[in-house]
């Protein structure tokens, strides 16, 4: 029988939140929640020293996380995570549910994520807060590129609300399937272009809107690119997966990059910003 790699991180609720919404950055197989711990699962052998130390990279100086590693043999860990999903209404007019959670929702826009443990289902602060902006925008006509597309939600709104090019991308295999499994559900597939590879593998240039729900140092990372993949129209960023904590450090990157704050909106720990030139 296969075996698997697994991390048991044990902290308190909201550092454990904080690494179930950034976990989607590792090569993980499956996450469960036992509310005192999560467990991470990984390939055999996809775990070293590197992984766990990003892990603890992720977590403010002021908490305490330990975490054990284990090797345990295959199953399902999705079955238990999926049946606890239900239909998120981010806003009046955007609901994100699951293909066995059909929602009638006369006027809103419906997205229909099955996650397979890819990152954006709607249920994470992050992703709601960054779609919230999303809606905010008027996005007929303009190139869209979605960084670190996860489950593909972001790009799929970007696709049904009339943008001209959607480009999403992924550095992680299994995310990129569960992207392209997504784009195909919603009937979209055919209008957004999805690439397994990194930022500079990504064949695009006069970008009007970037939407990355990422963690601030990697944002903070790939922003110089960012900003030279906008095009002369319009130089829109939009960012989540960041805590208020630590937002001071993106708005001075952004600003180096002749980017400025438009608007925010927060939601508990988290941020998600527009930014504009």
């Amino acid at each position: 029988m296969k075996h698997y790699d697994a991390l048991v991180c044990h902290a308190d609720r909201d550092t454990l939140d904080l690494l179930t919404a950034l976990s989607s950055r590792l090569p993980i197989t499956g996450i469960l929640d036992n509310d005192s711990n999560i467990v991470l699962y990984f390939e055999g052998g996809a775990v070293d020293n590197g992984v766990i130390e990003e892990i603890f990279s992720w977590v403010p100086e002021d908490r305490e996380i330990e975490i054990e590693r284990e090797e345990v043999e295959e199953q399902n860990w999705n079955a238990e995570f999926e049946r606890s999903l239900e239909p998120v209404h981010v806003t009046d007019g955007l609901v994100i549910t699951q293909s066995w959670n059909p929602v009638d929702a006369p006027g809103a826009l419906v997205v229909t994520i099955d996650p397979k443990m890819s990152f954006g289902t709607g249920h994470h602060e992050s992703t709601r807060l960054i779609s919230r902006l999303m809606m905010g925008l008027d996005m007929t006509g303009r190139n869209v590129l979605d960084v670190g597309t996860g489950t593909g939600t972001l790009a799929i709104i970007a696709a049904k609300r009339g943008a001209a090019r959607v480009v999403a991308f992924d550095n992680n295999e299994w995310a990129v399937d569960n992207a392209r499994e997504n784009f195909e559900r919603n009937g979209v597939d055919a209008q957004i272009e999805l690439v397994l590879g990194e930022l500079s593998e990504v064949d695009m240039t006069d970008v009007d809107i970037i939407v990355a729900n990422l963690h601030r140092n990697l944002i903070i990372e790939l922003l110089p690119e960012l900003a030279r993949r906008f095009g002369p129209r319009e130089r829109t960023l939009l960012t989540s997966g960041v805590l208020i904590v630590d937002y001071d450090g993106l708005i001075e990157a952004a600003a180096a990059q002749g980017l400025r704050v438009i608007e925010d909106v927060r939601e508990n720990e988290w941020v998600a910003t527009r930014f504009g030139a």
